[in-house]
Order: C-alpha cells, then sequence, then structure tokens
C-alpha cells in the first residue's frame, strides 16, 4: 500500500481541467503562489491506488461530456517527493487517466533535472522555479519569464493542436 499526500483538488472550467494537489515542496520559492502546500506533513495522507479510482469516478462523467480534458498535477512539487511515491502515483494516473485527458506535471524542477521517467507518464511538463522577480504580467501563462512548458514528442502528433494552442508567454518546446 503506496501513500501520498494530498493538499486538495478542483476542477477549471477555464483550463478545461481537474487538478490535483499534491503536499510536500522543498523548494521554498519566494512568492509562491501555493505556500499551504509546501509543508510535508499538511493535507491529507490517502492510499494512493484508492485515491485515484475515487477521482476517476469523480471526473469520469465529465471527461465523457468533453467538459474536463487535462489532468493537472501541482501543489506542491511532485518530484520533491520519494522516487517510489513518484513512481507510483504517475502510473495510477497513467493507467486511469491516460489517454482519455493529457496528463500535465507542474513543477519548479528545472528542465535537466526532472527524471527521464516522467515522460512515461507525462503528456507536458511545466518546469522552473517561481521567480518573482522575473514576471510575467498578472495573469499569464506561466507566472514567471523563466519557466518553459516542455510536451512529449513521443506524442507529438496527438498533441500537436494542444502545442499551437496553449497560450504560453515563455519557451515552449517539444521533449
Amino acid at each position: 500500500m503506496s501513500m501520498i499526500r494530498i493538499a486538495g483538488t478542483e476542477f477549471s472550467l477555464k483550463n478545461k481541467s481537474f487538478e490535483i494537489y499534491v503536499q510536500g515542496c522543498s523548494r521554498h520559492c519566494p512568492g509562491c503562489h501555493n505556500p499551504d502546500t509546501q509543508p510535508f506533513n499538511g493535507g491529507e495522507e490517502v492510499d494512493i491506488q484508492k485515491f485515484l479510482i475515487q477521482q476517476y469516478r469523480k471526473v469520469n462523467p465529465f471527461i465523457k461530456s468533453g467538459i474536463v480534458k487535462n489532468l493537472y498535477v501541482s501543489g506542491g512539487d511532485l518530484l520533491c517527493l520519494d522516487r517510489d511515491t513518484i513512481l507510483d502515483f504517475s502510473i495510477g494516473l497513467s493507467i486511469l487517466f491516460s489517454p482519455e485527458l493529457n496528463l500535465w506535471l507542474f513543477t519548479g524542477a528545472e528542465e535537466e533535472r526532472i527524471p527521464q521517467e516522467i515522460w512515461t507518464y507525462y503528456d507536458v511538463v511545466k518546469c522552473g522555479a517561481f521567480d518573482k522577480n522575473n514576471l510575467n504580467p498578472e495573469g499569464t501563462f506561466p507566472a514567471s519569464k523563466n519557466q518553459k512548458l516542455l510536451f512529449n514528442s513521443y506524442y507529438r502528433e496527438r498533441l500537436e493542436p494542444l502545442f499551437k494552442n496553449t497560450e504560453f508567454k515563455g519557451e515552449k518546446k517539444w521533449k
């Protein structure tokens, strides 16, 4: 039984997404948009498999109706957790939600620090730590200019429309 701490979940009609906020981040970016998710002992500890099955049941009607097209993993930062938790969570997401949804991982890790196996599970990774001294105009994506959006080139044909249509005020590239 593999466990993870979850800060919460929510739907975003604007992004056509279901968002899962993991608990725990060791980056402590000044001006973090979600500082409540930084402590590793916050949120609720859940069994990964049971949690993901519950979430799939909750989201499935919205997937079938076309309201939800993306699943965002944010937080906190999944990549600040231990390797087994990262893999168990990512494998579970992939089994239940892919290819029905585009799986996005939001991390403060720099591009070169993203483990290669992440590309087995995620379609898009927003990477780079938030930098309050390098802000994009308010309301734009990403929050700071140093952040990148990396698209999984293995799924290039399927992701090409998403790549072209995602409004992003930073570097966007295939990985």
